[in-house]
């Protein structure tokens, strides 16, 4: 049995039982200020809300895990239909959709209409027949009319950033305000966690495992700020050695960088694939302060997007 706590006025303990609160809500029923409609539409309403909250959540993972998202909404229905307005369902580009907006043949429907829109990048508003009967109808016999409006939700770009000091921390927050997703990735717990507290991604990884930790796409930005250069080879290294991404830039000196770039010749990253390093990394700004690299660094980033 369920059981809630509250403290009396007297600071004695009440409990509150499931039943009590059934009683309670019967007792207002009988004074007449909540009729049987009422609580119905109040238990719907706060159901979809619960609901609502459920869609909302899936598709802020599926931007932060950079895949496009449509967000399907009832807008209008007429006649028996299965959902009222406001009903959502999330769709995104792979992987299971979040919500419903009526199940069956009406839902397999929105889901093929929805992919078919991540496909093209547009959305647009569906209006489907729930009666067979009907010229261009479903397969259903509840005869109403739903109107669902499917809106397609871009990704953000990633810039994915290894290393959470001064310069990498700085980098996420400048990287946001210009409107890409950072993901900072660092073994040091203690970096990371304020940066979560911001409401920046973060993952724990070391520079051995980081990389296939990031799971980088086509379309990533690679910003390798890490605290050592041993570190920075490394996972230089394993993400030129891996599919190609849109922008792949290190931190260091001049002869830093020429002794980095021999190495990584020497363990077999492909030239081509070394000539795309952006190294030293940045627009070279005269920067100092990690803030100034920052800017210099995503600055480099836009310029290379805008000329791609």
């Amino acid at each position: 049995m369920d059981k809630l706590r509250a403290p009396s006025a007297e600071g004695a303990e009440i409990r509150l039982t499931t039943e009590t609160l059934r009683a309670l809500r019967g007792t207002l029923r009988r004074q007449g200020q909540m009729t049987d409609k009422e609580q119905g539409k109040a238990a719907n309403a706060a159901e979809q809300g619960v609901e609502t909250l459920d869609v909302f959540r899936a598709v802020v993972r599926y931007l932060e895990e950079g895949r496009a998202v449509a967000l399907c909404t009832v807008e209008e229905t007429s006649g028996s239909a299965p959902r009222e307005a406001g009903a959502k369902m999330a769709v995104p580009d792979g992987g299971r959709s979040v919500g419903t907006v009526g199940g069956g043949v009406l839902e397999a429907r929105i889901n093929d209409r929805a992919r078919a829109c991540l496909g093209a990048g547009r959305g647009e508003t569906a209006e489907l027949v729930l009666d067979e009967s009907a010229e261009g109808g479903l397969p259903a016999q509840c005869g109403g009319t739903v109107r669902v409006r499917i809106e397609v939700l871009g990704a953000p770009r990633r810039v994915v950033i290894f290393g959470a000091g001064h310069v990498g921390a700085a980098t996420a927050r400048v990287a946001r305000d210009a409107g890409f997703l950072p993901l900072v990735l660092d073994d040091r717990d203690d970096l990371l966690a304020p940066l979560a507290a911001e409401g920046l991604a973060v993952q724990a990884a070391g520079a051995e495992r980081a990389v296939q930790a990031a799971v980088l796409r086509k379309e990533d930005c690679v910003v390798v700020v890490t605290r050592g250069h041993a570190h920075d080879e490394r996972i230089v290294g394993d993400a030129l050695r891996g599919p190609a991404t849109a922008y792949v830039g290190m931190i260091g000196s001049r002869r830093k960088v020429a002794a980095a770039r021999e190495a990584l010749a020497r363990g077999g990253v492909a030239a081509e694939r070394l000539a795309a390093l952006r190294a030293p990394i940045g627009l070279d700004i005269g920067a100092e302060t990690p803030g100034e690299l920052a800017v210099c660094i995503v600055g480099e980033i836009i310029r290379v997007l805008r000329k791609a």
